[in-house]
């Protein structure tokens, strides 16, 4: 079936990942000292949350509506799954992905077992998702951070900076920590910027050009 469908949903991520780097990028370039439009550290944070929120709700978007293109039977050259599961159309597809639920979920887990289940080899998800599954576990934890206000979000989150920064700086936002540079990395990105990076590589190889 034509590619064109499955390519517009790749574009479209594209498009929310560039929208949400240049609200990173405006907030962090605000903040700096002298600029026109000054806003403080705090609104700075507050703004790259928001332009993490973003990214991370059009990754699973772009995850929701990919994987019913591909149950659907859409396909491009370099990536034609076979199907395990025929629905006849887009709701009956969206109500087999709820499996009884009021609506489907597309957090990492749940996406493998359900391409696992209706893929051959769950592809083309299951590779793409196993590839950066750390990363996208971590992707979780921060959005958890950002949109729950528990103590189990908190502690999660703490935990992932002292694994990647190896302390917890005082006064650790989520923001603050999005805006961090990557140790050792060359050139020099923040982890805002790299944790955008590996979700575009996880859709570039769910649909492929």
């Amino acid at each position: 079936m034509p590619a064109s469908r499955l390519l517009t949903t790749l574009t479209i991520f594209a498009r929310c990942l560039k929208d949400a780097r240049d609200l990173a990028n405006d907030a962090n370039a605000w903040s700096a000292p002298g600029a026109n439009h000054q806003i403080t550290p705090q609104r700075r944070d507050i703004l790259t949350e928001t332009a993490f929120l973003r990214a991370f709700t059009g990754w699973e978007s772009f995850l929701e509506e990919s994987f019913y293109l591909y149950l659907l039977g859409y396909q491009v050259p370099k990536r034609r799954p076979r199907r395990y599961a025929f629905p006849p159309d887009r709701s009956a597809a969206t109500e087999w992905c709820a499996e009884g639920n009021r609506y489907a979920k597309w957090d990492l887990e749940n996406v493998r077992k359900r391409a696992g289940r209706w893929f051959k080899d769950g592809k083309p998800f299951a590779p793409a998702l196993q590839a950066q599954q750390s990363r996208l576990t971590q992707l979780a934890t921060i959005r958890n951070a950002i949109a729950h206000q528990s103590t189990a979000a908190r502690v999660k989150f703490e935990a992932l900076v002292r694994n990647e920064v190896t302390a917890l700086p005082p006064n650790t936002t989520v923001g603050s920590f999005l805006l961090t540079t990557v140790p050792t990395s060359n050139p020099p990105i923040s982890y805002i910027e790299f944790y955008f990076e590996e979700i575009e590589k996880a859709a570039q190889n769910i649909v492929a050009r």
